[in-house]
């Protein structure tokens, strides 16, 4: 498609989608905060008190995997869920200016 018969909306958000895409990295995933017991006699989480970890859960081949996060990961895996909330949003935009357009096209004849 020729920049001219996008709309500005879509080359802004082209424009804005190549740079994360080409390179930075995403991931796919779901972020949750569990409870759990780290399993020591002496802790505090074995008299309730657990303790909070980040947890990333994503299906793949048809399967859930789970990746347990460490606390000083936390900020990274959660930019790059960010991240990837952000390239489905810019992509998401870019079809629908598609579909307005094919639905034009579709008028006229």
């Amino acid at each position: 498609m020729q920049p001219a018969g996008m709309t500005r909306a879509e080359r802004e958000s082209r424009s804005r989608l190549k740079p994360i895409i080409t390179r930075e990295e995403f991931i796919h995933a779901t972020p949750s905060l569990r409870r759990i017991s780290c399993g020591k006699p002496n802790c505090k989480c074995q008299r309730g008190e657990k303790h909070s970890a980040l947890v990333l859960t994503r299906s793949a081949h048809g399967k859930i995997e789970q990746l347990h996060i460490s606390k000083d990961q936390e900020s990274e895996a959660r930019r790059l869920v960010d991240r990837y909330h952000e390239v489905k949003d810019l992509v998401d935009q870019i079809a629908a200016a598609s579909w307005d357009r094919l639905k034009k096209k579709k008028k006229r004849r």
